[in-house]
């Protein structure tokens, strides 16, 4: 029996529009699969021609969510990788802006279980690009405590979560403490911390 074709030039990515405003605000158990297609203004069936399961929904809204975050992550270590001097510092200053922009737009409506979600994922997802950035850092003289790998999640999931789940005023203050237990955990020599954390005036 031959598969239906696109129901209306591109429901798929409809659905996921629909479900990720549906996902945002109801959260994932709120969310069925009914309601979706609802909304969306199909049939259940034609759910099940593009999508397994919920699962696979929400694995798609969040993988779209996050996909300008992975291009602008992939430029700041690009770039990262051909100079490393304030490698860190971009990069978690990327997050924390981020967050702040998540935070005005999203905080008010957005239900807990996927909030949640979304941060989880974030850690996950910052993990390789901060591998990344440990690597050119090291190439250019910093002896980290501990392994790549290690010091990647000890960052991630340190530095990383201060971010996400702490008051961003509360994590402005604390700046300068965090770079000297950057410095510290990374085996950065004074002059090469002063490099790579100092803000141009």
């Amino acid at each position: 029996m031959p598969r239906k074709p696109m129901y209306d030039g591109g429901t798929a990515n409809k659905m996921t529009e629909v479900a990720a405003k549906m996902f945002f605000e109801n959260g994932y158990e709120g969310t069925s699969v009914r309601s979706i297609v609802k909304e969306t203004g199909c049939e259940v069936g034609l759910f099940y021609y593009y999508f397994k399961n919920k699962d696979e929904l929400f694995s798609a809204v969040i993988e779209n969510f996050f996909a300008p975050y992975e291009k602008e992550a992939e430029r700041i270590v690009k770039s990262v990788e051909k100079n490393p001097d304030k490698g860190l510092l971009h990069f978690f200053e990327y997050m924390k802006k981020e967050v702040r922009v998540f935070r005005g737009t999203y905080a008010k409506n957005m239900h807990k279980t996927v909030r949640l979600a979304i941060r989880e994922q974030t850690l996950i997802n910052i993990e390789p690009y901060i591998e990344r950035i440990i690597v050119a850092l090291i190439k250019d003289g910093a002896n980290p405590v501990a392994d790549v790998k290690t010091s990647a999640v000890f960052l991630s999931h340190g530095v990383g979560s201060i971010i996400l789940h702490e008051d961003s005023e509360w994590v402005d203050t604390v700046s300068d403490e965090l770079r000297r237990a950057v410095n510290k955990l990374m085996g950065l020599s004074p002059e090469k911390a002063k490099l790579m954390f100092e803000e141009k005036k």
